[in-house]
């Protein structure tokens, strides 16, 4: 494993080459560290690529042509040492490509593309799945998991912090079971798109929330001028993850094109929701923007 650097005037980003993770984002003005650092005592990553499954699979496992395949949350990409395509002073796009061991657990031949890029004081992260196949469709999910400290500095808690969705519209809602599945059955229509920090916020665990239309994420403070805001157009999901009942000073703002198992899923892939379907020899493209303010927008 390798780490990498990109940089501009703005800021300074490591990558690491396992999982094509970023492990770092500083800012040049004044040091602030933004992404959470990984303490093993509360989390001990601190961006991992979610592919090719987003959240977990009911009893960790999937069929697909009359086979089982099993498979742990998240999937295999994260723990995967990627190939370095490109490099420049601000933008690197590394790369994974499917292996015999791979195979064993998902039956398809893949591309994965991640690229980072720095305009001013915002991030660009893109992914590009290539179905290498000539003849099979392929399924897939792909999804970002990165965690932020909070507070980003020493003049606020965390429950100084909110997080401020936009545009301000109701969003349907997904609870999860204590198994971390998607319940289905109860989801509800939230009306609120301020959430205010706090520990019981993710008692029940992660929140999930559908967002099909340009979605902007904000987190930030009355009591700090620093900010963090995220944005997206084609990642129709939403996960915000936080510890419960630890005190983990991060809180993960995830955008995805995926989602864990239902409940009740059937536990065949092409049935399973949120699943994304690639032509032969098709690729799949989608990004999100993250700005890193300091001295508000």
């Amino acid at each position: 494993m390798s780490k990498l650097m990109i940089e501009n005037d703005k800021l300074q980003v490591q990558i690491l080459t396992k999982g094509a993770e970023l492990s770092s984002i500083q800012s040049k003005t004044d040091g602030t560290e933004f992404l959470w650092q990984a303490d093993p005592e509360y989390w001990s990553r601190h961006a991992p690529i979610l592919f090719p499954i987003v959240g977990k699979l009911k009893n960790d496992q999937y069929q697909y042509q009359g086979k089982t395949y099993a498979m742990s949350q998240h999937g295999f990409a994260r723990d995967m040492e990627f190939s370095v395509m490109t490099q420049e002073t601000d933008k690197i796009r590394l790369a994974l490509q499917d292996t015999k061991e791979t195979l064993e657990k998902y039956p398809f031949r893949f591309l994965l593309e991640v690229e980072y890029s720095l305009q001013a004081d915002s991030l660009i992260t893109r992914y590009f799945v290539t179905n290498l196949s000539e003849e099979t469709e392929m399924l897939f999910s792909v999804g970002a998991h990165p965690g932020f400290n909070v507070p980003l500095d020493g003049d606020a808690t965390f429950e100084d912090y909110t997080l401020e969705l936009s545009p301000a519209t109701p969003r349907t809602f997904i609870p999860v079971t204590s198994e971390v599945l998607l319940q289905t059955d109860q989801t509800t229509q939230r009306e609120e798109s301020n959430f205010t920090l706090s520990r019981d916020l993710f008692k029940k665990g992660v929140l999930i929330f559908e967002t099909p239309e340009k979605t902007q994420v904000a987190l930030k403070s009355a009591k700090s001028q620093k900010q963090i805001i995220m944005e997206y157009q084609t990642l129709p999901h939403l996960g915000i993850w936080s510890t419960y009942p630890a005190e983990a000073p991060f809180v993960c703002i995830e955008p995805w094109n995926g989602l864990a198992d239902t409940f009740d899923a059937s536990g065949l892939l092409e049935e399973k929701k949120g699943i994304n379907q690639l032509e032969p020899q098709a690729v799949f493209t989608t990004e999100y923007c993250t700005t890193f303010l300091i001295g508000g927008k």
